[in-house]
């Protein structure tokens, strides 16, 4: 019997037999075109035998990109680390250096293809992923299948296909059209490529893992209108009060909840006083921790219940967002204020509106979309505030208020530097849109007798047709508003810096790699037509924390 294969025999002979994939999705291509011929574009030319004299030369640059992508991810793998969801393996560290471009309709054509032909594999090859997915975490050793460890994920082999019809002649219409009718072959490919990698694996001795159903960040899901659809993923109870009433009232000591408050590193013996403080370190010195002592126990004052909610409900939110490590630091730094707001205030429970909800929410979504040259100092900022609420009695509705206002400023402060840097690329831009708009008729006296001879298959849409192409036509996008948005196969976290007074075009800023992006607005709206750009809005976390402990209970 054969000795058990690692990880790195498992992607040697998957790269072996990935030529297989992309050649007999190439036939079926040429089958296709055979029958049906592709948008030629201006160019003219013969697109079915342009595929032919190139085939060698897409396979070849795609198994490259496939291999480099592959083995770039190996060693956060094996080391049981994640690359960002925002960030492409073996993306270049000086990304912010690149040149502007200008990315228009046919660009956004070319990423909702890939998109769709990603999520076509993954429909497609569901179970085949699913059993290989227990089998590549045996090779790694996470027996809980508690993240994705395929190295042959099937965005992998979509932006490895992208990569290699780059090199072909194409014009972007073409090469969009390629990326359409190239996504059922690929994925029957992978599919059977998939279950014969799990069988092969299953023969040579690897034990699988648990079965466990897991879901990657990045890709949306299908709903109505597209990717992503809006649709609610959890139902939150309408206020707090319910939540803790339903919370099991300790048996024993009342203050066995206090002292799972502070279960949390660092960890604190429990005491006859509920601790309303975190000691950290920070750069090597202790930050002062205030102690705030609670009535005794069985005084009308004392809720367990309430002690019991307020560590449920941080738990969550530390453990089970996602949240970056230095964010859930600055949670665990506002939870002993938090609690001693709760047993002071009773409005905190009424509504997640709360100023105390609302300063953690909004500290958390401006971690979120800084920059790394200013997330230290965001950080800072957050420490100081928190502590200063904690050493005073500003902890209430008006204090919270101010320390918004705090954050608030920053916020402005960072979007002005950011425009200010940004300052060459945006006259560039105005030079564009006003050079567009000289070249345009709107400016000319319209000759109504000439609209009746248009025919009304060459009208547009009413514009209820196109909500967010309407939108963005009439709005625009303010300054300073977020979003996520799929751009050149990558899911992006993008914070809009500039538009023309015609609501044409748009600068964007990807605050984790300080990249700039110009897109005209009816690119970002035919995006946000197919589900793959959306709005990013400061979210609720004591909402969806309250939805998970209702869940649990």
């Amino acid at each position: 019997m054969s000795s058990r294969p690692s990880l790195h025999d498992f992607i040697d002979e998957e790269l072996l037999r990935a030529p297989i994939c992309f050649d007999g999705m190439i036939d079926a291509v040429q089958d296709t075109w055979r029958l049906r011929m592709p948008p030629q574009g201006r160019h003219g030319g013969d697109p079915l035998r342009a595929l032919q004299q190139h085939r060698g030369d897409l396979v070849s640059t795609a198994l490259a990109h496939l291999r480099r992508s592959v083995l770039a991810d190996l060693d956060k793998l094996t080391a049981g680390r994640h690359a960002g969801p925002g960030a492409a393996p073996g993306e270049p560290a000086g990304t912010r250096q690149m040149p502007l471009s200008l990315i228009d309709e046919d660009d956004i054509n070319v990423d909702i293809e890939i998109a769709r032909c990603t999520e076509t594999v993954k429909l497609k090859a569901e179970l085949e992923l699913r059993a290989l997915q227990t089998y590549t975490s045996a090779l790694v050793n996470d027996l809980n299948v508690s993240r994705d460890t395929n190295p042959m994920r099937p965005e992998r082999f979509v932006r490895a296909l992208w990569a290699g019809v780059q090199t072909l002649p194409f014009s972007r219409p073409l090469m969009a059209a390629l990326l359409h009718d190239a996504a059922m072959p690929l994925a029957d490919a992978l599919r059977r490529s998939y279950d014969a990698a799990w069988r092969r694996l299953d023969d040579q001795g690897v034990t699988p893992a648990a079965h466990r159903t897991i879901v990657v960040g990045g890709a949306g899901a299908w709903g109505a209108g597209g990717w992503g659809g809006d649709h609610s993923r959890y139902q939150a109870p309408l206020d707090l009060h319910h939540l803790r009433d339903s919370m099991p009232a300790p048996l024993d000591d009342p203050h066995d909840a206090a002292a799972a408050l502070q279960s949390r590193p660092p960890a604190r013996p429990a005491t006859p006083t509920v601790v309303a403080a975190v000691t950290t370190a920070a750069g090597g010195h202790a930050l002062r921790a205030a102690t705030l002592a609670s009535p005794p126990a069985g005084s009308p004052g004392t809720d367990p219940q309430l002690i019991a909610l307020l560590a449920r409900l941080f738990e969550a939110i530390q453990s089970e967002f996602g949240l970056a490590p230095d964010a859930v630091s600055l949670m665990q730094r506002l939870q002993p204020t938090a609690l001693r707001v709760a047993l002071r205030d009773p409005s905190l429970l009424d509504s997640y509106e709360h100023p105390l909800w609302r300063f953690m929410d909004q500290l958390t979504h401006d971690i979120l979309l800084s920059a790394p040259a200013q997330r230290l100092r965001l950080l800072g900022l957050g420490r100081n505030l928190i502590d200063h609420l904690a050493a005073t009695d500003l902890a209430g509705e008006q204090g919270f208020d101010w320390a918004l206002a705090r954050l608030q400023a920053a916020q402005h402060h960072a979007l002005a530097q950011a425009l200010t840097a940004a300052a060459p690329d945006i006259d560039r831009l105005q030079r564009l849109a006003g050079e567009q708009a000289a070249s345009t008729t709107r400016s000319l006296p319209l000759d109504i007798g000439t609209l009746d001879t248009v025919p009304a298959a060459l009208l547009t849409e009413p514009a209820a047709a196109q909500p967010a192409a309407a939108a963005l036509t009439a709005e625009g996008l303010a300054p300073g508003s977020a979003l996520r948005a799929y751009l050149q196969g990558e899911w992006r976290t993008l914070v809009a810096l500039w538009q023309d007074d015609g609501h044409q075009l748009l600068l964007l800023r990807e605050p984790a790699s300080e990249r700039l992006w110009a897109l005209r607005q009816r690119a970002l709206a035919r995006l946000m037509a197919e589900g793959l750009a959306q709005p990013l809005r400061v979210r609720s976390l004591v909402r969806r924390a309250a939805d998970r402990v209702l869940r649990a209970l």
